[in-house]
């Protein structure tokens, strides 16, 4: 190949949207709030084990000749050395001065994929114009039985509908007590299967339990994957009732101001409290219009992680944060939050935390 194609292959490849996990190049008939992505139309088969995906439509593409590595996410690269605790801390999302109302949400979920309850969640997000990133279990699409045959449909279902997917281990095992002949096949393992799956070999990566190691950590660096923790966990698998469910979910997301959702699709009364969740966010949004003015803006994970680069957080670790937030909460409940600074060029960085009502101060 010709020096200037080795040139042109790269803005070729971003131009169809070919970022390693994040699914194919779509047609522009039914976009959804994913900034510019849609869904495609379905093209695979029925086989067991489903046949690989061609070359040509795998993402990233491939490049001739030397210099050429794969495309970077589509959000700047806030945390290089996947460090696990500065990873926590991007899930709190972007800083907000006291001019900015807007208020981040996006949504992931884990454990899947889930057969019983991904029609009636796809078709929700699919209503509400959402891009959601999908955590899977390596084993789950392994297999000739029956079940695996459709799970695997199902992952293909969430890729063609134009969603992340992300790799959630091979078998859900607590990494950091594994020892490494363990630790990384389950991180190997299930990027293989979620590969022959769909035909995406996942950049993002979300362990079990949120926790790694130094050593994990470095193997997520070597693997050029993306570590994606999140803030808004309000256990719902131990859970029955979807309105309790969407009540935690209401006051976290109110503590927090936003930020990266968890939530199970394997779990039926996790996908009722999202449908009534987002109506409860969408009945009160961000108006960029008077940007001022608090709201909620629902987005994608590629639009959630370039915000809180553009406004990074003004802390060394989450534990800050939390502690700038406990002092907020204890001055709110005082009557002298106006006594606090909200700016961060206005102190030493100790209390920047907006006077938003603090839900927890009441529990």
């Amino acid at each position: 190949m010709s020096s200037l194609g080795r040139a042109l292959l790269p803005f070729v490849a971003v131009s169809l949207g070919t970022w390693i996990g994040l699914g194919r190049p779509a047609p522009a008939a039914v976009t959804l709030r994913m900034h510019g992505a849609a869904r495609p139309e379905s093209s695979h088969g029925e086989d067991d084990p489903p046949p690989p995906v061609p070359a040509r439509e795998r993402v990233p593409f491939t490049f001739d000749g030397d210099g050429v590595s794969e495309p970077a996410p589509p959000w700047p690269q806030s945390n290089i050395d996947d460090s696990t605790q500065r990873a926590w801390l991007l899930s709190e999302g972007p800083f907000h001065p006291s001019n900015d109302g807007r208020r981040l949400v996006t949504f992931t979920f884990d454990d899947g994929p889930s057969p019983e309850n991904e029609p009636a969640l796809l078709a929700i997000l699919d209503k509400h114009k959402i891009r959601a990133a999908f955590f899977f279990i390596g084993q789950y699409l392994q297999g000739e039985g029956g079940r695996a045959v459709e799970m695997r449909e199902c992952a293909r279902r969430i890729v063609e509908s134009g969603h992340y997917v992300g790799n959630h281990t091979m078998h859900h095992r607590l990494l950091s007590a594994l020892p490494d002949a363990d630790a990384l096949p389950e991180i190997d393992a299930s990027a293989d299967a979620i590969e022959r799956a769909t035909g995406i070999r996942p950049r993002l990566f979300r362990p079990p339990y949120g926790a790694l190691d130094d050593r994990l950590e470095l193997a997520l660096h070597d693997r050029k994957l993306e570590l994606m923790l999140w803030n808004i966990d309000v256990q719902d698998m131990k859970r029955s009732d979807p309105d309790d469910v969407l009540l935690r979910l209401k006051q976290e997301l109110e503590y927090h101001q936003g930020g990266i959702v968890l939530l199970h699709d394997v779990h039926g009364p996790s996908v009722k409290a999202f449908h009534k969740l987002l109506t409860w966010l969408e009945s009160t949004p961000w108006d960029p219009i008077h940007p001022e003015r608090r709201g909620w803006d629902i987005v994608d994970l590629a639009e959630y992680m370039r915000a809180t680069a553009a406004s990074p957080q003004p802390y060394a670790s989450r534990e800050d944060l939390e502690k700038a937030r406990a002092r907020r909460a204890e001055a709110v409940a005082g009557g002298s939050a106006d006594q606090l600074p909200v700016n961060p060029l206005q102190t030493s960085a100790a209390d920047p935390v907006t006077a938003w009502p603090s839900i927890r101060a009441e529990q």
